[in-house]
């Protein structure tokens, strides 16, 4: 069963309107252009019928012949020459009808406007288009001024009928009706199928999105019904975005299972160590190292929590740097002596270099460049193993900055380098840490302008390197 609502009613509506003005216009030219072609072949033998005369009456020599006479031989030699295809009337300069093609004097008043312009010598002589009152008949007629030494003596006028041409039009145009009527009904199929080849894959969109709506995100389009076109990009971008929904939810499950983790471990560290301490008779060792877990854990819930923040601001677009000159050398040599004792208790070579020897201070928040290398050399610590090393090298061009961390640590998954900057990303959920760092650190870098690219081969090493803007603003 059809139903004609909705999008379906107005593309059907649309293409039908579209589909008439189209036929009506092509069929109203060509109605116009059949008939112009007829009536024009008319006119043109009517007006060719004019010059015949004209030189037919021109050869009478007939000295002292009367008017009568002259017209007589003009319709004898028309009849020879036309075979009664025209009527033909000799009418006089007081617009009479003296004779007729037949020879018949007729007396009545041709009182026509062809016959008007001829008697006025109009020097332009065109056919006149009219219908018979008493017979109703469509006719086109002109008449030629008869002139001897320029003297108009009468008219001759030639009458042909139309009916027979106004039959022919008739039919054509019935027939041109009725072709466009076939065409129409076409069209009206053509629409419906156009229709339903729009709004099926419309109508397995929406259905796909409600799915969405419920939450499952592992449906899938039937691409059947999808065409290679802007509705089936559409759907791909639906597919693709139900499958990014579906890994984001994943992600998010794996954070969330991790984050608990990572908060139930120092929490009950915490907790385990504050009742030790409250017993009696605890040794000083034991009072130190309980104190040490619990700063350590503590440091640990801080930065855990903190990465949470940050990862909250960025996605609400609510950090903002706060824009100062900041000494690169500086802040690479500072940043390794922080970390030196945490490489130190691995048995890790942590080290800087500067490719170049001038080095000039950049714009920039000097504490989130700080967070963003202390998280890379961390992470750099932690996936290496001991007796390993990590390397800190900066550069500088003339508009951005560069430094490397290069590590000889466990390094990353081929598959896996385009997923690391992605948040609550972890390649190995079995080890420590939230998987916001990376995330975090580019999007702070990309706040300085720059970029931040992972290059790394699984049990070999791993480098990143980001690219701060020397300039973030002129003026200052």
């Amino acid at each position: 069963m059809l139903h004609f609502e909705g999008l379906r009613k107005k593309i059907i509506k649309n293409y039908f309107t579209i589909i008439i003005i189209t036929v009506a216009l092509f069929e109203g030219l060509f109605i116009f252009y059949i008939q112009n072609y007829y009536y024009d072949y008319v006119r043109q033998s009517l007006k060719g019928q004019v010059d015949y005369t004209t030189a037919v009456y021109n050869t009478i020599t007939q000295e002292g012949s009367s008017f009568e006479i002259k017209a007589k031989n003009i319709i004898d030699k028309e009849n020879v020459g036309s075979k009664s295809k025209y009527a033909i009337q000799i009418i006089d300069k007081n617009k009479n009808i003296i004779l007729d093609s037949y020879g018949f004097k007729v007396k009545e008043k041709a009182d026509f406007e062809d016959v008007e312009r001829a008697l006025n010598d109009t020097k332009e002589l065109t056919p006149h288009t009219y219908r018979i009152a008493s017979t109703k008949e469509h006719v086109m007629s002109i008449s030629v001024p008869l002139k001897t030494n320029n003297i108009i003596e009468g008219v001759v006028r030639y009458t042909v009928s139309l009916d027979k041409i106004d039959t022919t039009i008739f039919k054509l145009t019935l027939g041109l009706i009725l072709a466009g009527i076939c065409i129409l009904l076409i069209a009206i199929s053509l629409s419906l199928r156009f229709a339903e080849t729009l709004i099926q894959p419309l109508r397995e969109l929406k259905q796909f999105a409600n799915e969405l709506a419920h939450g499952n995100y592992s449906i899938k389009l039937k691409n059947t019904n999808i065409s290679d076109d802007e509705i089936g990009d559409l759907a791909q971008t639906f597919e693709h975005m139900a499958a990014e929904i579906d890994k984001s939810e994943k992600l998010k499950e794996e954070f969330i299972s991790s984050i608990s983790h990572e908060l139930r471990t120092p929490l009950t560290s915490i907790k385990g160590w504050s009742e030790t301490l409250a017993y009696e008779g605890i040794t000083q060792d034991e009072l130190d190292l309980g104190l040490g877990i619990i700063q350590d854990e503590t440091e640990r819930l801080i930065k855990l929590v903190t990465e949470l923040l940050d990862f909250s601001r960025l996605s609400s677009d609510r950090i903002k740097l706060q824009i100062d000159m900041v000494d690169i050398k500086n802040l690479v040599v500072s940043v390794v002596n922080q970390l030196k004792v945490k490489s130190a208790e691995k048995n890790i070579s942590l080290s800087c270099e500067f490719e170049d020897e001038a080095i000039e201070n950049v714009q920039g928040d000097k504490n989130r460049l700080r967070q963003v290398l202390i998280n890379l050399v961390q992470n750099a610590i932690k996936f290496t193993s001991e007796g390993g090393y990590v390397k800190l090298v900066a550069s500088q061009g003339e508009e951005f900055t560069t430094i490397k961390v290069i590590d000889d640590g466990c390094g990353i998954e081929t598959e896996n380098l385009d997923k690391v900057l992605d948040k609550f990303f972890q390649e190995d959920y079995n080890k420590a840490g939230s998987g916001l760092g990376l995330a975090i650190s580019h999007e702070i870098v990309k706040l300085h302008g720059g970029n931040m690219i992972l290059q790394s081969q699984k049990d070999i090493g791993t480098t990143i390197t980001i690219t701060i803007k020397n300039k973030l603003i002129e003026s200052i």
